[in-house]
């Protein structure tokens, strides 16, 4: 194909760029977005994981022409038409959208939604016929039009706040200045002179943290002042070369998409400056709107950054602690000015350091001496971090400082702590390469295992020799009494080099076949003697074995084999941590997940019904796996139940699994989740407890006294109590139920509360097959933050994981990365 040329637009192109709601996959979009910029568009990157409701206040807030989504989720016909519904409903059916699913969006989907109004959804064909550069500039062509050329029919509506009238203003502002100044000077002054508006200027260097630590800030604020508004302008750079942007600092706030915030992301449309030219006008147009805190947010180009201190009340200077030698700090300019500053990522090396030097200047620029350390308006923040005690300071201090420089009070209840940023990891520093320690301790281990195997053939051929030589002496060789004494010492040398440990798996070799020769095989699991056969009898009454021995008679293919496979229940595991599967278990995995939990609790009962044992395998809904709320929201309503059972309470989790004991010997549970793992199992483990806690409360005839407990506490909140819907299925004897809506610990005596839930957690039988690791480090479908669900989460490994088991993990751990001593365990199989 051809060099498609670039279209060139007549006027300023907005873009907003996202993933689908649901959808990880973000690949795509960050190609087209990028292509966007590079074609001269300005483009407002929200990333993925988007909802309707999301994308479309943004498109507004920011006056775009048009959105582009991508969507692999396979619920495109409902989001792209609610998202149509949602802009004609806001008034604004003039921004277009544009669409890609690769082959996920059918041919006949395709005409469907464009017939309903979208713009264009791309497919393969386009792609192939146009190439990326011509869908562009098919999109540009589209879009290449003026939102709005005049404020005539705005102003009025403008000091109401009224969202899109205040965007089409600043797009007028940015695009004809002289048109915006004549509408906007007979509104503007009395309007502005009525209100109490604070100014806050951010600014900084790039990569700093600015718009992360603006995302905390506005959240703080949301909590902590009620019945007050924010506008956040947020300035990055053009592209000199291209005249495009990426606006990206929408895709680090989260707490923005809020009916009390606006946010404005303006391109500097010139070179080598923090601010957009309009900049000022986009704060008048927010002042006459009746915010109460405007946040304006350079786009931090370097050391000189005072500009901002033109257009704001107080001045925050956000920098990490690389910033160089001490002496580069005297360069800073805005440090003469910064009425705060935070330092922010301070989990980096030398944050302390950076903090004392920080302070210093401070002082030298400001001429306060005699202030103490804690005085100094130096903050250490990690804004990425959830509920990080720096950053609370640093609101608090911002609060003050704003009553103290501008009179407003804007009354947070939040106070200042003595608690500094620390990082909280869930991988200790010193542990950063444990994955990579765990690989080469592997090949550490194969290597070793090698020598130890040659070595042991080595013996057996000698101790075939010596045995040959010994039958055939005199007869054959007629020196054969050197030759037999150089033998033996050889072997003995060789004897030496081997392991301890592996001479003695050698030399319990023919006991442990032994073993596995009788009819029943005898081992111990927490204290308690199991017993089970060692065959199966077939058909035709022929003994089959369960464990089947290898046949070598070389003492190095018997090692090689025991240092690598082994039996089940010794190391290295490799045939499972037991000896032996448990008698009338079968391994058949009862897998269901659909619809809510009832639904998905009546296919468990039938796909279980009539078996000895109950492997319950759950799948869960994307709503559930998003860590979303199952609300009825248009945009999240079609994924509910679909492909997976939508789980969002504790009770939610007792009527998914009742009528199945989760801490008998037969039921086991798997669930496979990413983010939201740590909550899942905190509704898992309490599911499991509150069955104990009902088994007892019938088992001593306290039906009764229970119900009428309950029943007062729903009477005294007004609410009516949740309930099973629908029939029980066959199978279902309703254990789980009776504590709907309570748990055990509100009908029951603490101390019998807390014996039955230490009984319960040391027998229950599930997993949670997290790929939260893959998740964190592939950082692009983590769409749940692992540490936040971790922190909600914090008691689980004190409660939920017994100090045995902690041990064990440290056991497996020190097997493998201590290759020169092979640890086993005995038959008698106990948690070291």
């Amino acid at each position: 194909m051809d060099k498609i040329e670039i279209y060139k637009p007549n006027h300023k192109i907005r873009f907003v760029t996202a993933a689908a709601l649901f959808d990880g996959h973000d690949a795509t979009i960050n190609i087209m977005r990028r292509i966007l910029q590079s074609s001269g568009a300005e483009v407002i990157h929200l990333g993925h994981n988007r909802s309707v409701d999301e994308v479309v206040n943004c498109a507004i807030q920011e006056d775009v022409q048009g959105i582009a989504m991508t969507s692999y989720q396979g619920g495109h016909i409902e989001y792209f038409k609610y998202m149509y519904d949602l802009l004609q409903e806001r008034g604004a059916s003039h921004i277009k959208i544009f669409a890609g699913g690769g082959g996920v969006i059918l041919p006949n989907e395709i005409e469907e939604l464009e017939a309903y109004g979208i713009a264009k959804i791309y497919s393969p064909d386009d792609g192939r016929k146009m190439g990326l550069q011509g869908m562009i500039n098919d999109m540009l062509q589209k879009t290449d039009f003026v939102t709005k050329a005049t404020l005539t029919d705005e102003l009025e509506k403008i000091p109401s706040k009224d969202i899109k009238a205040i965007a089409t203003a600043i797009s007028i502002a940015e695009n004809n200045l002289e048109t915006f100044h004549k509408a906007f000077a007979n509104i503007s002054s009395p309007f502005a002179k009525q209100r109490e508006t604070v100014i806050l200027g951010i600014t900084g260097t790039g990569g700093a943290g600015k718009s992360s630590l603006v995302d905390e800030l506005v959240r703080r604020f949301l909590m902590e002042v009620p019945d007050k508004n924010i506008a956040i302008i947020s300035v990055d750079p053009s592209k000199r070369k291209t005249g495009g942007a990426l606006l990206g600092d929408r895709i680090r706030m989260n707490a923005i998409n809020n009916p009390r915030v606006y946010m404005r992301s303006l391109a500097t449309r010139q070179a080598n400056l923090a601010l957009s030219k309009n900049v000022q006008e986009s704060i008048d147009i927010c002042k006459v709107a009746g915010f109460e805190l405007i946040i304006v947010e350079t786009s931090g180009i370097g050391q000189s950054d005072t500009e901002i201190t033109e257009h704001c009340d107080v001045s925050l200077y956000v920098m990490t602690p690389e910033f160089g030698a001490a002496t580069q700090l005297e360069k800073i300019d805005m440090l003469d000015f910064a009425d705060l500053v935070a330092i922010n990522k301070f989990d980096k090396r030398g944050a302390l350091d950076a903090l004392r030097d920080v302070r210093k200047q401070y002082k030298r620029n400001h001429n306060i001496f005699d202030a103490k350390d804690e005085e100094i308006p130096v903050y250490g923040t990690m804004a990425s971090q959830f509920n990080d005690p720096g950053m609370n300071n640093l609101f608090v201090a911002l609060m003050n400082k704003i009553q103290e420089k501008t009179g407003v009070d804007f009354k947070a209840k939040m106070g200042m702590t003595t608690s500094q940023s620390e990082k909280i990891y869930i991988i200790p520093p010193e542990r950063t390469r444990y994955l990579s320690e765990i690989a080469e301790a592997s090949e550490q281990y194969n290597e070793w295992v090698e020598k130890q195997v040659a070595i042991a053939r080595k013996m057996y051929h000698l101790e075939g020799v010596i045995q040959l030589f010994k039958e055939n002496t005199g007869k054959v060789l007629p020196s054969g009494e050197d030759l037999g004494g150089a033998l033996e010492l050889a072997l003995s040398h060789y004897e030496e080099q081997l392991d301890g440990e592996c001479k003695r798996l050698l030399r319990e070799w023919p006991n442990t076949k032994y073993q596995y020769q009788q009819e029943n095989f005898i081992y111990k699991v927490r204290d308690k003697e199991i017993r089970q056969p060692l065959f199966y009898e077939s058909l035709s009454k022929l003994k089959i074995p369960k464990v089947a021995l290898p046949r070598y008679q070389d003492w190095g293919d018997i090692l090689k084999w025991l240092l690598t496979e082994n039996l089940p229940g010794e190391f290295p595991y490799a045939a499972g941590v037991f000896p032996l599967k448990r008698d009338g278990e079968d391994p058949t995995r009862m897998f269901a997940g659909e619809g809510g939990p009832e639904r998905t609790n009546k296919r468990f009962h039938y796909v279980s019904l009539g078996q000895p044992a109950h492997r319950l395998s759950t799948a869960f809904d994307s709503v559930t796996l998003y860590g979303e709320d199952p609300h009825e929201r248009p945009d999240i309503y079609g994924k509910i139940g679909n492909s997976g059972v939508s789980i969002a309470t504790l009770d939610d989790a007792k009527k998914l699994y009742s009528g199945f004991d989760l801490c008998a010997a037969s039921t086991s549970v798997s669930m496979t989740i990413n983010g939201p793992a740590p909550m899942l199992l905190g509704f898992f483990m309490n599911a499991a407890i509150d069955q104990q806690c009902e088994k007892y409360i019938i088992e001593n005839g306290l039906q009764e006294e229970v119900a009428t407990k309950i029943k007062q506490l729903y009477e005294a909140k007004g609410i009516e109590r949740p309930t099973y819907h629908g029939q029980l299925p066959e199978g279902n004897n309703g254990l789980g139920l009776m504590l709907l809506g309570v748990t055990g610990d509100q009908v029951l005596p603490a101390a019998i509360y807390q014996r039955i839930k230490a009984q319960a957690i040391s027998s229950v039988r599930g997993t949670v097959q997290a790929d939260i690791l893959k998740e964190d480090q592939a950082q692009n479908t983590c769409i749940f933050s692992t540490e936040f669900a971790l922190r909600m989460m914090g008691d689980i490994q004190q409660y939920f994981i017994s100090e045995k088991v902690r041990n064990f993990t440290r056991f497996l751990f020190r097997a493998i990365t201590l290759p020169k001593r092979v640890p086993t365990l005995s038959h008698n199989w106990h948690l070291p």
